[in-house]
């Protein structure tokens, strides 16, 4: 990528600032629109760690697979670059539903890395600049681009900010604490201020990551080993050629022990999570220190924890299941009373780290910032957790990013449609006081959300939007061929007792494999479970599309952004200093918000007709 380094003052489409995840799909994205007379800096303090995998080295699981999914079908490249990289795929829950099953992919993180830079080479519009971002430019109340701390302006249409851990970062291991966002990395301690100086709230979270082991120094055989699929499942639609593109590994089992939970309770005191040392709100719910659950969960006598190699070639294992940020010697005590351990060494510890974010109901589902036109926030930096979340936030930036440079009406993604679209919602409706993660519990449409149907869910609109090429339209228009001509097949082919295949194929005792054979045995197996899926699916999907049109009726009713929550009649205090605090766009997203009642909702609805109809 050296080709691509150059420090530079001119003027451009889209700025983006950071090299993760959402930052390469608001650039990908962003680059795609633009074409190639349309230029996309992508500024990062390090091009060297573009694409890296900062915590486990894993793409996918339960919600985040479907959004993997969504990102691919939209035209981006998390998923390809899973697929090249995957080292054991595994689609979670396949004992449930389809609705609720997620692909996920252990990667080799170097080979995920190593791709994503590849891509974003491969891309002559896009411009991978050094430098750490000091201000944001305005003229008026829009953002014209952002100056680096070494003085240098960069200047453009739209910007978008993807700072990850990275504003104002500190790192704690023990009571030793350093500055910055990732290990060996710095930390972007002027950019806080900027925001705050644009009239911005700020929060401050906290995250963490365990220790890496070496993997000789494991008694690997002796531990309950966690294969992958046979055959694995790609997430992409136009990954070709020979899948899994990398050997496949196995995982291991381990679990923390009485001794371990013994060795923890003795030296919380050391713990910055507990000790007061660290100032941040809080950290993830869902991926607790081991020291959060040890004092949350004091009945157990073991946590499971899951060593994942890292890499291929290089040795290292991640640990998952104990972040922690214990100083160094509690954590060598602590993994090596684990089963399989007891001659562990240590190649990283692991450590917590606290950093500053924007509160989100500042921003609206576009991922623009509703008080600075142009500017534009996605990932960690909205307050969520995961590369995933990160990802398709940053790949609904990069879009309307560029979308701004081409003054055309902003996209977005409704909670029926994407995964994607349900967290935007969440996010601009809701203040997260902890690192947001998705579940498929917080979409009520799940059924319509599955993993296996987001390129018929989303292909189109990306089409629409510019972000999905000549290629992938051909993947998606040959498949959906291919499924409309087998879904005409099980309604003419016999099944039992003088119904047809498809009343059999509804059967929730048949497999697929039976419907596979009762065909000739010709058709690929994805694609018959996903005709499968849709026919056993059907009456449940009819009576959602109901609620859905229902909706959708409310989220069109536009509220205008001049429009004053304290004058409305009849409106409750608290709802109306919920919707001056969120400011939401529409009827639909204000009835979502808390402290807002249907009753509340019907206030509003009345006020905006007559404002409406006002002379």
């Amino acid at each position: 990528m050296d080709r691509r380094l150059s420090r530079s003052s001119h003027s451009c489409d889209v700025i983006v600032v950071g090299g993760g995840h959402a930052g390469v799909e608001a650039a990908w994205a962003a680059s795609s629109i633009l074409g190639v007379d349309g230029r996309v800096v992508l500024l990062t303090m390090d091009p060297s760690k573009i694409g890296v995998m900062s915590c486990n080295p894993a793409i996918g699981g339960l919600a985040k697979g479907q959004v993997v999914r969504e990102i691919d079908a939209l035209g981006g490249i998390m998923g390809i670059a899973a697929d090249a990289s995957g080292i054991m795929f595994k689609i979670l829950n396949q004992s449930k539903g389809p609705a609720v099953q997620g692909p996920r992919a252990q990667c080799d993180k170097d080979a995920y890395a190593a791709c994503v830079q590849q891509l974003i080479a491969s891309r002559p519009n896009i411009d991978v600049v050094t430098g750490t971002v000091a201000d944001i430019l305005r003229e008026g109340d829009r953002c014209v681009g952002v100056r680096c701390s070494d003085g240098a302006a960069h200047r453009a249409d739209s910007v978008v900010l993807t700072t990850g851990t990275f504003m104002r970062a500190i790192m704690h291991t023990g009571t030793q604490t350093s500055s910055g966002g990732r290990v060996g990395e710095g930390s972007a301690d002027g950019l806080s201020a900027a925001l705050r100086d644009l009239g911005l709230e700020l929060g401050r979270l906290k995250t963490g990551t365990p220790p890496r082991l070496r993997w000789q120094s494991l008694d690997w055989d002796a531990l309950t080993p966690q294969h992958g699929d046979d055959p694995a499942t790609p997430f992409s639609d136009v990954t070709r050629g020979t899948f899994p593109a990398l050997a496949q590994i196995s995982c291991r089992m381990t679990q923390t022990t009485p001794e371990s939970h013994q060795l923890i309770r003795d030296n919380l005191d050391k713990a910055p999570m507990f000790s007061g040392q660290i100032n941040a709100e809080a950290g993830p719910r869902y991926c607790p220190s081991i020291e959060d659950k040890v004092v949350r969960f004091a009945d157990r006598q073991s946590h499971h924890v899951f060593l994942e190699p890292e890499t291929l070639e290089g040795g290292s294992v991640y640990c998952n299941g104990i972040s922690t940020s214990l100083p160094p010697h509690i954590q060598d005590a602590l993994v090596r009373s684990m089963p399989g351990c007891q001659r562990a060494e240590v190649l990283q510890y692991g450590y917590a780290v606290e950093y500053d974010m924007v509160r989100p109901h500042q921003i609206d589902s576009t991922c623009m910032v509703k008080s600075v036109p142009g500017l534009f926030l996605a990932g960690q930096i909205n307050g969520t957790s995961g590369y995933e979340e990160a990802a398709g936030q940053g790949l609904v930036a990069g879009v309307n990013a560029a979308r701004m440079t081409r003054d055309e009406v902003p996209a977005r993604l409704a909670r029926d449609q994407a995964y994607i679209g349900v967290m935007l919602d969440d996010l601009v409706t809701r203040t997260p006081r902890e690192p947001y993660r998705l579940f498929t519990s917080r979409a009520e449409h799940r059924m319509l959300l599955r993993s296996d149907n987001a390129d018929e869910r989303l292909t189109p609109i990306g089409r629409g939007w510019g972000t999905v090429g000549d290629a992938r339209w051909a993947v998606w228009e040959s498949r959906r061929e291919r499924l409309t001509d087998l879904a005409r097949r099980l309604e003419a082919a016999p099944g039992e007792a003088g119904k047809n295949l498809a009343a059999l194929a509804r059967r929730p005792d048949v497999a697929v494999r039976d419907i596979v054979d009762r065909l000739g045995g010709d058709d690929a197996y994805r694609d018959v479970a996903r005709v499968m899926t849709d026919t056993r699916y059907a009456g449940y999907v009819k009576r959602q599309q109901a609620e859905i049109r229902r909706q959708r009726e409310a989220d069109k009713v536009r509220i205008p952004e001049d429009f004053h929550m304290a004058c409305v009649a009849g409106l409750r205090t608290e709802a109306a200093e919920a919707l001056a605090r969120f400011r939401p766009s529409t009827l639909g997203q204000a009835s979502r918000l808390a402290g807002v009642t249907p009753a509340d909702a019907t206030v509003l609805a009345v006020a905006i007709r007559k404002r409406h109809a006002a002379p």
